[in-house]
């Protein structure tokens, strides 16, 4: 454990120096799926399967580290964190079992694209277990913290955001007549008036709620991977929407993520 942990927060600061990479990277570069899919990506498959692939993985090992700390007796069963798992493994068990089989159309994604995601899930899943039920002190989560500032505050941004989240995709969805329709529509009304990417906008609540409630170094970790990843996706979802739309796309005035900011 005496040289776990500083390879542990070693790792954690090199993931936060990634995320800065990353976010800059996509300055430049337009990820090829979604509405900003092409083909200069490499084999492609079904976006259904490419976003199980993805997201199972996390969902996955974070029960494994669970499962493997009580089992080891590196922490004892503690309801705290057993309940942010819980948190978590709402979030990821509708990412890899709901949403995929919502989704309407044919899409595809590029191979490239999935793997990255699952190098990205299993980082994650090592950062947040890891911290959770192995590296926190032991008088960390105690029962009180239920009723600390930090855990109100953060559960009701967390599920506000997953609110949000989860709407803005509906909405999403329902603009699409069938499932075998592929085209892209304007998402309009809730949040869509004011905030482009409202989905994401949503999605980066969640995981500031989360780095919120378990006022953490590794939640902090996760937050920024988020930002770097959605903030650069929602302006280049916004530019493909003025591509398809024109100026009548600016009219009201929409935010690329952030409302009245960005």
């Amino acid at each position: 454990m005496l040289t776990f942990i500083p390879f542990y927060f070693g790792f954690l600061y090199t993931m936060l120096a990634l995320a800065v990479v990353v976010f800059v990277a996509l300055q430049f570069i337009t990820v090829a799926y979604g509405m900003t899919y092409n083909n200069r990506w490499g084999i492609s498959i079904n976006s259904k399967l490419g976003w199980w692939l993805m997201e199972t993985p996390v969902f996955l090992a974070m029960i494994i580290i669970y499962s493997i700390s009580l089992k080891m007796g590196l922490k004892p069963f503690n309801i705290v964190t057993s309940f942010i798992l819980l948190l978590f493994l709402l979030h990821y068990g509708q990412r890899s079992f709901v949403f995929p089989l919502l989704m309407k159309g044919g899409s595809k994604m590029p191979l490239s694209v999935v793997f990255s995601g699952i190098f990205f899930n299993f980082c994650n899943a090592f950062m947040q277990g890891c911290w959770l039920f192995i590296v926190c002190p032991g008088d960390k989560y105690q029962i009180s913290w239920f009723w600390s500032p930090q855990f109100i505050i953060g559960t009701a941004i967390f599920f506000f955001g997953m609110t949000v989240n989860l709407h803005s995709d509906r909405i999403i969805r329902k603009l699409r007549k069938s499932k075998d329709d592929n085209n892209y529509y304007l998402p309009k009304g809730f949040l869509f008036d004011k905030i482009n990417s409202s989905n994401y906008f949503g999605e980066l609540l969640e995981w500031l709620g989360f780095a919120i409630l378990t006022w953490s170094f590794a939640g902090f970790v996760f937050f920024c991977w988020a930002f770097a990843n959605l903030v650069p996706r929602a302006k280049a979802v916004y530019n493909r929407y003025y591509k398809f739309f024109g100026d009548g796309f600016m009219k009201p005035k929409r935010w690329k993520i952030f409302p009245y900011i960005y």
